[in-house]
């Protein structure tokens, strides 16, 4: 449940909220928060929300000063471990692009296991890229997605790769290597540093860095491999070459 879009709804106490955080905590569990609106940021930071996911503030050109005072002053402390954010940024960036060249929706691969009446529907609902009331805001939201992105790389927060898949156009079989190539080739953060936030950063976040996250003595072998360099060409994670899930070759 999102704690944090409900107190923003009226639907849910400060006092609430903070004892969902509370009980997350005893059993050890992350929480993660919406960040779309500044007081969502505010909320989340005050009853101690682990991670923070999206870019939000509509328009507005960056983050409030007051949020990024908070921010860096939680990630100072650093017994209660990393402060996370994942920015979620490559759908909106990459709009006018996929809107432009729709001719990339064509690419099976987000029919894996769906069935024929599914993929029609979704076809259909394709037609139009230009249409959907979704992304009107997006070519105004567009120019704010950097200056937002480096002032979290500089608050101290740890940034997560993810993505919003599920929302139009983005399906899961795209959006992950889209996210890491807009990080690199378009916001300059360093490949090995990305891959990082990937790889390792959500085994923490997650609580299960003992078992994965990297390639590591008595962790489970989850690996995947790319025919080429990666860290001069971050978009070959787009066609992997091989799998391997615990131990064990899937592709």
């Amino acid at each position: 449940v999102d704690v944090i879009k409900l107190i923003d709804q009226d639907q849910m106490t400060l006092e609430e909220a903070q004892a969902v955080v509370d009980e997350a905590h005893k059993y050890g569990l992350p929480v993660v928060g919406h960040s779309h609106r500044p007081d969502e940021i505010r909320v989340g930071l005050k009853i101690g929300v682990d991670c923070f996911e999206h870019t939000g503030l509509s328009s507005a050109p960056e983050y409030p000063e007051d949020i990024m005072q908070l921010l860096k002053e939680r990630a100072a402390k650093m017994n209660l471990g990393p402060i996370f954010w994942t920015p979620t940024v490559e759908g909106l960036y990459n709009y006018e692009y996929v809107r432009d060249n729709p001719e990339k929706l064509d690419d099976p691969s987000w029919h894996l296991g769906l069935p024929d009446s599914i993929i029609r529907d979704i076809r259909a609902s394709l037609r139009y890229p230009g249409r959907m009331s979704y992304f009107q805001l997006t070519p105004v939201r567009k120019p704010t997605l950097e200056r937002k992105f480096n002032q979290l790389r500089q608050s101290g927060a740890v940034l997560l790769i993810g993505t919003d898949s599920g929302i139009p156009m983005k399906f899961h079989s795209q959006s992950t290597w889209n996210e890491l190539d807009v990080w690199v080739n378009r916001f300059g953060m360093d490949p090995l540093l990305t891959i990082k936030a990937a790889t390792y950063w959500p085994a923490v976040a997650m609580k299960v860095d003992k078992d994965y996250g990297t390639i590591s003595e008595g962790k489970y072998a989850d690996i995947i491999a790319v025919r080429g360099d990666v860290l001069r060409y971050i978009n070959l994670l787009q066609d992997v070459d091989m799998v391997m899930k615990h131990g064990r070759k899937v592709k």
